[in-house]
């Protein structure tokens, strides 16, 4: 099977998960979209309404502001894949918990393990909790890359909490930038970024 087979169906079986009860309070499950070739991954929290609604991952508000800090940094939303730590809208918007990701986690896993992105970019706390540290804080690790076997990963401002706070957005730009940098790098056969703490 191909890799875009295999993700389709992947997809199919996402679809029809009922492991935790975030499926019965929401419209559907909203996968993850966009370059499958790409090397890099953004990995949010969790679907809103209008993603509940429409399917897809990051089209309200939130999603429209990723696109526009995408733009600045030099990507297009389309040369990237973007997706969510749980797949189903959390009640009220709020954030997923960790039990909830836990159990949805296997599923990033697997989209994860078909898509073979270098770098990952988790957005918010409640993705870097999940992912990386559940007890790391935002300020230890924002814009900071974290090695986890073969993957480098970068925490940033998550798009609704620069909605809430506008001075963030040149920072969360700014990370950005860094990662489109590396992306670049390594295609251009330059090391890569080391891990960094504190």
């Amino acid at each position: 099977m191909t890799k875009s087979e295999k993700l389709s169906a992947l997809k199919t079986m996402n679809l029809a998960c009922c492991e935790c009860a975030l499926r019965s309070g929401c419209k559907g499950v909203v996968f993850g979209e966009g370059n499958i070739e790409s090397p890099v991954m953004f990995v949010g929290e969790g679907p809103g309404q209008t993603e509940d609604e429409l399917g897809k991952p990051f089209v309200g508000r939130a999603g429209e502001l990723l696109n526009k800090m995408l733009k600045e940094a030099g990507f297009l939303r389309q040369d990237v894949y973007v997706t969510n730590i749980v797949k189903c809208r959390p009640p009220g918007n709020r954030t997923p918990v960790q039990a909830e990701m836990e159990t949805c986690l296997p599923w990033l896993r697997k989209q994860f393990s078909i898509l073979k992105p270098r770098y990952m970019v988790l957005m918010g706390l409640a993705a870097t909790h999940g992912i990386l540290d559940k007890d790391i804080r935002m300020n230890q690790c924002r814009g900071k890359w974290f090695q986890r076997g073969d993957i480098m990963m970068m925490p940033v401002y998550h798009p609704a909490a620069v909605l809430r706070n506008p001075a963030w957005r040149e920072t969360c730009i700014a990370d950005f930038r860094l990662v489109k940098q590396v992306c670049e790098d390594a295609a251009g056969g330059a090391e890569e970024p080391q891990e960094k703490r504190g």
